[in-house]
């Protein structure tokens, strides 16, 4: 009987698959009309950046350059993520005004107030959709991808993927985007081993971060201090509830006083930058053991204290005028080696971790020192950010230059512009 359970849910788990890459081949046809008609219009190419945050937003240097290019009518729509909390949302929203009002990017905003949010597909009628994730029910029903499933769609990762699993090659936004502007090959490669359409719709032009660490100047964010000291950043993820997140990578819960202790205790020697995941005030304010107030209070204290400070924007500065790094986040395990200092990975089981990688994702982190009680943090603190016993030095240049660097001898930016204008026939 179990024999007969298990060839039926074979059977089913193969008509699923033939389904699903019937329903991507149609939405492929269908998108590959989008492109034809582009190719014989001489109408600019109408694209649409959502923007859901600051630290989501890797689509700066890209919209400035299509819309300095004639072939293209650039929109960028403000839409916060649904699965925050309002006031996370409204600190959104707001910060990315702050940005974009630097930058002088115009935008459409997102109004709280109004019944249903901005129609994208009826004001703007894109062609082409860049999405800050390619999860469904992110943003608001009327951004969310399963809108625009005719159009083309597109994305840049949010973070350096290190993660190796169906879920992060593999969801439906996978299979049917039209491009999937990709890292390295290293991201290629399991592209094709997970996805079903076994990334026949991946480019590969490099992080989109690159064009920021690496050729815009650097200004110094941290607060004044009366003599030089070392600067650390802490940054903790958000996953602090299995119930709430499936997994538990964070080591904030067991971290939060014994940071605010080592600030204390080497305050003469050091500051630390608070530079948590934007979702975590989020999950504190949820969780029992801490609440709304507690959550809003331990943030204040960052805020206050001479040799600290709360960062929740942008982090290339941040990054780049650091001394060191302690964090637990997938996404800065790649992306402080741009900065070349020394960072720790803090995880009781890092091992366990480890396992959940890709290939890209364990060069990362083997680049990493390892850190799993208070001992190991503190050893960190004193003997290699102190005392400057940083060997692990060579390492971290040899992955900065074979994987953080971009492909072909352009910058991420150019390399997506040349493929956009190559895809569409609209060479210049």
């Amino acid at each position: 009987m179990s024999s007969l359970r298990t060839i039926y849910k074979r059977l089913r788990s193969i008509a699923a698959r033939w389904y699903h890459c019937a329903e991507f081949c149609l939405i492929r046809i269908k998108q590959q009309r989008r492109v034809r008609r582009i190719e014989y219009s001489n109408d600019r190419v109408r694209v649409v950046f959502f923007a859901m945050n600051v630290s989501m937003w890797r689509y700066q240097a890209l919209c400035e350059a299509l819309a300095r290019n004639n072939h293209f009518d650039v929109n960028v729509v403000l839409s916060p993520c649904a699965t925050y909390s309002i006031e996370q949302q409204r600190k959104d929203i707001a910060a990315l005004k702050e940005y974009f009002a630097k930058h002088q990017t115009p935008y459409i905003d997102h109004n709280f107030e109004a019944a249903e949010s901005y129609d994208v597909r009826q004001e703007i009628d894109p062609d082409i959709l860049f999405y800050p994730q390619p999860y469904p029910n992110i943003l608001c029903a009327k951004h969310d991808i399963s809108n625009f499933e005719d159009r083309l769609l597109c994305y840049y990762p949010y973070a350096f993927w290190t993660a190796y699993g169906s879920w992060s090659y593999d969801t439906r936004f996978h299979n049917i985007a039209w491009k999937l502007y990709y890292s390295t090959k290293l991201h290629l490669k399991d592209a094709q081993r997970l996805a079903l359409n076994r990334g026949r719709n991946v480019v590969v032009v490099g992080y989109p971060n690159a064009d920021n660490f690496l050729h815009t100047p650097t200004v110094d964010v941290w607060k004044s201090q009366p003599k030089a000291k070392k600067r650390i950043i802490w940054a903790p993820h958000f996953t602090i509830s299995k119930e709430r997140s499936l997994v538990a990578h964070s080591s904030f819960l067991w971290m939060a006083d014994l940071m605010l202790e080592i600030a204390e205790q080497y305050r003469d020697s050091i500051q630390i930058a608070f530079k948590p995941h934007p979702r975590l005030l989020t999950e504190l304010c949820l969780h029992p053991e801490w609440g709304e107030e507690r959550a809003i209070n331990y943030y204040q204290k960052w805020r206050d204290m001479a040799n600290g400070q709360l960062e929740d924007g942008e982090f290339k500065d941040l990054f780049m005028t650091s001394d060191a790094m302690i964090h637990d986040s997938s996404s800065f395990t790649v992306e402080y080696h741009y900065s070349l200092k020394p960072v720790i990975y803090v995880q009781e089981d890092v091992e366990a971790y480890a396992s959940t990688l890709s290939e890209f994702g364990r060069l990362a982190l083997d680049a990493h020192y390892k850190g799993k009680n208070r001992e190991d943090i503190i050893d960190f603190v004193e003997r290699i950010v102190l005392g400057n016993e940083d060997e692990m030095l060579a390492q971290r240049q040899a992955f900065y230059e074979d994987y953080l660097l971009p492909p072909y001898g352009h910058t991420v930016c150019e390399n997506t512009v040349i493929d956009l204008l190559k895809s569409l026939k609209r060479y210049e």
